[in-house]
């Protein structure tokens, strides 16, 4: 009668590979370290604005992938993300399609004066020691309904003392105090002192410049490619090449504008943000055909103009914009696309109906500081 095994001890099945053909084990650390990561979650909510949060929320989900995090459950609103981020909030800092990051703090109390009971208390404390230990602020300001009343002060005063900070208007440490959704009050503190539209790079300003944010989120749109050849007319403080520049590699990154203090304040920004070298600026005027040596062809031009508010006239623009057209018509490359961002809505609708070069390929609409330009991609006409 054949000999009968014994089962392994403790249950488990024996493993009879050879030790080479075995999984390797994580060590233990390592394993601690993984568990300890996804047991980590921040509460946060990312400010976007409307009209482009399906370009930050794939930004996003790209930010998890590249940093090796599992890609995290959001709820999408018109103008936030929420999420618990699965790490540090300051990872989160890299996303250049957002306006800023807050973290967020949810309390089951009927009002906002059991804020400042001690336990929520000691919680939002503890909370805002950390942001203003990562970060310079200066002041707290305290953002809600009721912002003046004599609970909102005392709780503005309550959160500011113990980090050093004293309750100002113009404070940059922004805590925001508004009701949940499903009950009860959040608290909601930005994580940096200016929000991150707002570049470390931008060190001159032009009147109607554009948002940064905005610039980056409308390239993820039209497309990222490191053939593309592009090109910025009217170039003005340089947002938007500039964000080209830093959204990665390009066949050639070239603009012009007449202006020649608009040049000087693109080059100080572009020296600023460490692309520089990269680029090619020149003065010319954006209704002019190509000449010479500026003669490339573009296979993608990013276009700015005038609004006829900050900057310009609405009575110049008709004949600005057709100009534009005809010129960035004849730097195109067969294929080239053209990204068009203007608050002259109407107009650039009648400029472009039954255009000889370029076609709409789709629209956006979004807003930025009051305004709700349209967001244009062109298609060169074959």
């Amino acid at each position: 009668m054949p000999r009968r095994r014994s089962p392994p001890r403790h249950g488990r099945r024996s493993d009879t590979r050879p030790a080479a053909a075995r999984p390797a084990a994580r060590p233990a650390a390592d394993r601690r370290a993984a568990d300890r990561r996804a047991a980590e979650t921040v509460p946060v909510e990312l400010a976007v604005a409307p009209g482009l949060v399906d370009l930050a929320l794939h930004e996003l989900r790209e930010l998890a992938r590249r940093s090796r995090r599992p890609i995290p459950t959001t709820r999408v609103g018109d103008d936030a993300i929420s999420l618990a981020w699965p790490g540090a909030h300051a990872e989160l800092h890299d996303l250049r399609t957002v306006q800023f990051v807050s973290r967020v703090w949810a309390f089951t109390v009927p009002r906002p004066k059991a804020l400042l009971g001690d336990e929520a208390l000691r919680t939002l404390q503890g909370g805002l020691r950390q942001l203003a230990a990562a970060a310079p602020f200066t002041g707290l300001r305290l953002s809600a309904a009721g912002r003046d009343s004599t609970v909102m002060r005392r709780l503005a005063a309550a959160l500011a003392e113990p980090i050093g900070l004293e309750p100002r208007d113009d404070g940059d440490l922004l805590v925001r105090v508004r009701r949940a959704e499903a009950g009860g009050w959040e608290v909601l503190a930005r994580t940096t002192p200016r929000p991150l539209s707002v570049r470390v790079w931008r060190v001159c300003d032009r009147p109607g410049g554009l948002d940064a944010a905005l610039a980056a989120a409308l390239l993820r749109w039209v497309g990222v490619r490191a053939r593309d050849r592009v090109c910025n007319p009217m170039l003005g403080g340089g947002t938007m090449l500039i964000e080209r520049a830093l959204a990665g590699p390009a066949a050639c990154l070239d603009g012009f504008d007449l202006d020649a203090e608009a040049l000087a304040c693109a080059e100080r920004n572009a020296a600023a943000a460490g692309v520089a070298e990269r680029l090619r600026l020149w003065q010319a005027d954006a209704t002019s055909a190509p000449a010479g040596a500026r003669s490339e062809r573009y296979d993608l031009q990013l276009a700015d103009p005038p609004w006829g508010d900050a900057v310009g006239d609405h009575a110049d623009n008709a004949a600005l914009y057709t100009g534009l057209l005809a010129a960035a018509a004849a730097r195109a490359a067969p294929e080239g696309r053209l990204l068009l961002v203007t608050h002259e809505v109407r107009l650039a609708e009648r400029v472009l109906a039954g255009h000889p070069s370029w076609h709409v390929v789709a629209e956006r609409r979004v807003w930025q500081g009051g305004h709700r330009p349209a967001c244009l991609w062109l298609a060169r006409r074959p």
